[in-house]
């Protein structure tokens, strides 16, 4: 018993310890964050108009190195960042997508972008699939890889995809006029979504789940529509839901998490559709309706998930 019970508080030690320096890892994260955002936007305003991700970026990865290099790899705050990216990545997909996703969707302007549907369309479509093929061209015949044309189209899908949060910034701080970002804004959300439904759809075909061509087009009808079906099906049942009530300022904003997380999982795992697309839609129709959401509730809301999405900017781009 004695052996059993010093191998549990061992094992509860261990596990309490690698805890702890996760802890210590993303208490660090958000204040190296804080500190980005602060030299951004006041040290290197209209001097350096960069993208508070990529600040970011480089910021955690020079402290990185510079702690490898003093205490070794086997500090705790390393230990930290190790735990990290050890975790499920399907974890870290189900957790930041859906955020970044739906805000980017729900706080655009939607009376502004609606002019520039058909432009983001085509940038979003024909535009996504020239750069997909270039970039597949160069990794199949410039790259020492030897990749299949199925691998360089999935990592060319990948490459494609764009920040937009991080891209609306950038012309925001610029000074470019609003239907020049309205534009980027929204073709940036349809490129994430058309180039993840690429990505899946090349992904089935390599794993083998994909093996005929009535499958593929399947698939792709399936994903490229039933996706934004879904999101807009879903968009009308939020919006009823959220008139029935009135001045909660706690409900309307949680129930607006809720359900970016909730029909960001059902399109993914139950209905096998684009989640992407269904949560850009349903973004964009409550985006639309925004009378939905209280008038006393929309700024609190709108500064609510500013800071949420700068959250999850900091641990993804700290983590990399």
């Amino acid at each position: 018993m004695t052996a059993i019970g010093n191998a549990t508080m061992g094992s509860h030690d261990a596990g309490g310890h690698a805890i702890g320096t996760v802890i210590l890892f993303l208490s660090f994260a958000v204040l190296a964050g804080c500190i980005c955002k602060l030299i951004l936007s006041q040290v290197l305003k209209n001097k350096f108009p960069a993208p508070f991700t990529v600040i970011v970026l480089i910021f955690g990865f020079t402290i990185g190195m510079i702690i490898s290099h003093i205490y070794g790899t086997s500090n705790d705050f390393l230990l930290g960042e190790k735990e990290l990216r050890e975790i499920n990545p399907h974890l870290i997909y189900y957790i930041f997508l859906p955020l970044l996703i739906f805000d980017s969707a729900f706080n655009s302007r939607f009376h502004v972008i609606r002019r520039q549907i058909i432009s983001a369309i085509l940038l979003a479509g024909p535009g996504v699939l020239i750069s997909i093929t270039t970039v597949a061209l160069f990794a199949t015949y410039i790259f020492p890889y030897h990749w299949s044309w199925l691998l360089s189209i999935m990592f060319g899908s990948i490459l494609s995809a764009t920040d937009p949060v991080a891209v609306v910034a950038l012309l925001h701080e610029s000074g470019a006029s609003k239907s020049l970002a309205a534009l980027i804004d929204l073709e940036s959300l349809l490129n994430d979504g058309s180039a993840f439904v690429i990505f899946m759809i090349f992904r089935d075909i390599v794993v083998g789940k994909s093996d005929g061509a009535k499958k593929i087009i399947i698939d792709i009808v399936k994903f490229t529509i039933g996706g934004p079906i879904f999101g807009i099906a879903c968009g009308i049942i939020a919006v009823i839901a959220l008139n029935m009530v009135h001045n909660e300022l706690e409900i309307e904003i949680i129930s607006t998490f809720g359900l970016a997380y909730l029909i960001f999982y059902v399109a993914d795992v139950e209905l096998e559709v684009s989640a992407v697309l269904a949560l850009v839609v349903m973004g964009l129709f409550m985006a639309k309706h925004k009378y939905c959401i209280s008038s006393q509730v929309q700024v609190p809301m709108a500064n609510t998930w500013r800071i949420i999405t700068d959250f999850a900017n900091i641990l993804i781009f700290i983590i990399t």
